[in-house]
């Protein structure tokens, strides 16, 4: 076995994605063989200089390895910084600054790079204005108050504690800003669980007060609220309120699409558009679909699976416009799009992929598909026939 197989056969590893025999072999591989355990130790190496910067000679090989997997396996890499974790070596080993997929061949392009990318992380924004990175060396408590104690309660989830003490007085609000690249979910006071997707950010108070739970929600996020019949709760977007008792559901209101995309997932919620003067209630598996520039709203059946797909790791596309497409994938992976021609916006592909997956898989499968090519520089993809 070369050393090119032996990197990916690690990477497949520490992707997460083996079955457990075919993890039993490979640490029967590993075992015998001197050098793939200097190429896995180099690789979870590489990983923790990107995670915890200069703090890796603290840190035993064998215990940092066990970390980079279990993380990998328990959180499917929540955060960005925790992304680069399945293809690290990869990047690092054959490196890359410009793909370039125009003439398809047996062998793929060569790929170099020039350093590490930067890791992306969630800001937790304070009402005294200070901000507050969220990385893994946050693991006891971040903030303290007579109310709530803010801490990370693992590489992925932010969790408000109110104290029993807690007390009556002005409200503070916090802003959780995940920013592209990362995905991040958060437990509000009253025990409600927010997952945000990347571009997104939520603004909500350390505990709620004054007999209702009200957040400000920018971009995508998927809400699982706690019942309190006394203390109903609500979603403030740019166009829309929506409140609710008890229920899950998924809100999509970026600012650069025009559409709002409701879908109830159990229980009901209720819907105000001040902007028209409408209102709907919705019923679980149903969606609304508010055109911010029209002031049209419309209801119908929803594909709960499509649109949680964010939630469990997946990219799915039905029939989508490449724009839509690539307006989703680049919260993600963090490019820019030039299209050679304005019609190319408007192909319909179809898209099913692990989130967690390479831009450069992705694009290849797209370009196999309608005889469209894909050029990669400089965190641009050039789209062109």
């Amino acid at each position: 076995m070369n050393k090119d197989e032996k990197e990916m056969r690690i990477r497949e590893y520490l992707s997460g994605e083996l079955s457990k025999a075919e993890e039993r072999e490979f640490n029967e591989w590993l075992a015998g063989d001197m050098d793939a355990q200097r190429i896995f130790a180099e690789r979870v190496k590489e990983f923790h200089l990107v995670r915890w910067a200069k703090r890796w000679e603290a840190i035993d090989n064998d215990e940092a390895r066990k970390q980079v997997v279990g993380r990998v396996r328990r959180h499917r890499l929540r955060i960005g910084i925790v992304r680069y974790a399945a293809v690290i070596a990869v990047i690092l080993v054959s490196g890359l600054t410009v793909w370039n997929w125009q003439q398809r061949s047996p062998e793929p392009a060569a790929l170099t790079v020039v350093s590490v990318p930067a890791a992306n992380v969630p800001i937790l924004k304070l009402a005294d204005g200070k901000e507050i990175p969220i990385s893994p060396r946050n693991t006891e408590i971040i903030r303290s108050t007579r109310r709530v104690d803010i801490q990370l309660a693992d590489s992925g989830r932010l969790e408000y504690v109110a104290k029993s003490d807690s007390i009556a007085g002005q409200v503070e609000y916090n802003t959780l800003v995940v920013p592209r690249g990362c995905e991040f979910n958060l437990v509000l006071a009253d025990g409600s669980r927010v997952w945000l997707n990347a571009g997104s950010s939520l603004k909500y108070p350390e505990t709620f007060s004054n007999g209702e739970r009200r957040v400000y929600l920018n971009g995508e996020a998927y809400f699982e609220v706690e019942h309190d019949a006394e203390a109903p709760f609500i979603v403030n977007t740019e166009s829309m309120d929506l409140q609710v008792l008890g229920t899950s559901f998924n809100i999509k209101a970026y600012d650069d699409e025009s559409m709002v995309i409701t879908t109830l997932v159990t229980g009901k919620i209720r819907q105000e558009f001040p902007e028209v003067g409408k209102d709907i209630t919705l019923t679980p598996s149903r969606q609304s679909i508010f055109d911010r520039v029209s002031g049209k709203l419309e209801t119908k059946q929803a594909d709960v699976r499509e649109t949680l797909a964010w939630k469990e790791g997946k990219f799915i596309a039905n029939d989508e416009r490449l724009e839509d497409i690539f307006r989703q994938l680049s919260r993600w992976y963090d490019f820019k799009v030039v299209y050679t021609r304005p019609s190319l916006k408007d192909v319909r592909f179809y898209l099913h992929s692990n989130r967690y997956a390479e831009v450069k898989t992705i694009l290849e499968y797209l370009q196999t598909t309608k005889g469209i090519r894909f050029t990669y520089a400089d965190k641009t993809i050039y789209v062109s026939q």
